[in-house]
C-alpha cells in the first residue's frame, strides 16, 4: 500500500494492488461495520488536494523537482543509474514535442513506466502507465492539469501539473483484503502484504522493493490509521473509516501535505 492505500498512490508512473482469495476466517468476520473483508476502490470518488508534479526537460537533462528528494538524469533515451526507493535505473525517451516515455527498473527487473502526452494547447496531460512491481501487471491512466508553465524552450512536459483524475485501472489495481485476528491486522494486495499489531511497532511490507514499513492504530470503534515510514521518517498516513459496507479513506503525504480522499465498497 502506498499513499492512497491502493492504485491511487503513485500516479506519476505506476501504482496498484489486488485482492488475495478470501479465506474462511475473513468470511466469518466480514459483517457490515467490520474492517475485515475484500474491498474495491471507487475511482470516481477520488479527490486530490495539493497533489502536483514539477518537471524540467531541457538541454538533454530531465529533472524532477517535486520528487523527495529532487533528482535528475540525462534524457538521452538510455538507462541511467539512479538511487531511488524501488528503482536503480530509469530512462526517458522523447517521442515528439508533446510526448515522452518513462521507464524504471530494479536490477534486471522492469518495474514499469508511463507515456506522458501533453495536449496541443499545453494545458493538460495524460499519463498511461503500467506497474510491474506486483504479481500481476496493473495499468491505468492519470490525467493532469497544468498549474505552472515550464521554462522557455523546454519540452512541453516541463512545468507544474496537478492531478485531476485517475481512470481505467484494471481489477488487480483496485481490490484489497483485510483480515483481523484479535489485535492483529493483515492486509493483502497484488504481491504485497503485512501483518501488524494495533498500537505496535512498524512492520515491513512483504513484497515491497522500497523498504517501506507500516504501523497501525485504532482511532475509534470503526476507524484506524495506517502510518507509512522509511528509515524512521514518516512518509504518509491513511485514516480509514467503515460505515456498513463503505470504506472512506483520507491519505496524507507528510512530506508535501498533499491529500487524497477516496472510498471503497465491500465485495
Amino acid at each position: 500500500m502506498k499513499k492512497m492505500m491502493t492504485a491511487l498512490a503513485a500516479v506519476t508512473m505506476a501504482m496498484g494492488m489486488s485482492a488475495c482469495s478470501e479465506t474462511a476466517e475473513t468470511e466469518a468476520v466480514a459483517e457490515a461495520g467490520s474492517l475485515a473483508g475484500t474491498w474495491r476502490v471507487n475511482l470516481d470518488t477520488a479527490e486530490f488536494e495539493n497533489d502536483t508534479r514539477n518537471f524540467t526537460l531541457a538541454d538533454g537533462q530531465f529533472q524532477c523537482d517535486s520528487c523527495n528528494p529532487p533528482y535528475g538524469y540525462a534524457a538521452d533515451g538510455e538507462w541511467q543509474t539512479v538511487d531511488r526507493p524501488g528503482a536503480d535505473g530509469q530512462k526517458i525517451e522523447i517521442v515528439d514535442e508533446n510526448t515522452v516515455r518513462f521507464s524504471s527498473r530494479l536490477g534486471d527487473k522492469e518495474m514499469g513506466g508511463a507515456v506522458w502526452t501533453v495536449s496541443e494547447d499545453g494545458q493538460s496531460a495524460t499519463a498511461e502507465w503500467t506497474d510491474l512491481g506486483g504479481d500481476t501487471p496493473v495499468t491505468g491512466t492519470t490525467k493532469f492539469t497544468r498549474t505552472a508553465a515550464g521554462a522557455e524552450g523546454s519540452h512541453a512536459v516541463s512545468g507544474e501539473w496537478a492531478v485531476s483524475d485517475v481512470a481505467d485501472i484494471n481489477e488487480e489495481g483496485l481490490a484489497f483484503t483485510y483480515t483481523i485476528d484479535g489485535e492483529t491486522l493483515t492486509s493483502s494486495d497484488n504481491g504485497g502484504s503485512w501483518t501488524a499489531t494495533f498500537g505496535g511497532e512498524p512492520v515491513a511490507i512483504e513484497g515491497s522493493e522500497s523498504n517501506v514499513m507500516v504501523a497501525v492504530e485504532r482511532l475509534g470503534e470503526n476507524s484506524i490509521r495506517e502510518t507509512y515510514s522509511r528509515d524512521g521518517e514518516t512518509l504518509s498516513s491513511t485514516d480509514i473509516t467503515i460505515d456498513g459496507d463503505t470504506m472512506s479513506g483520507v491519505s496524507t503525504d507528510a512530506r508535501d501535505g498533499s491529500v487524497v480522499r477516496w472510498t471503497a465498497t465491500r465485495q
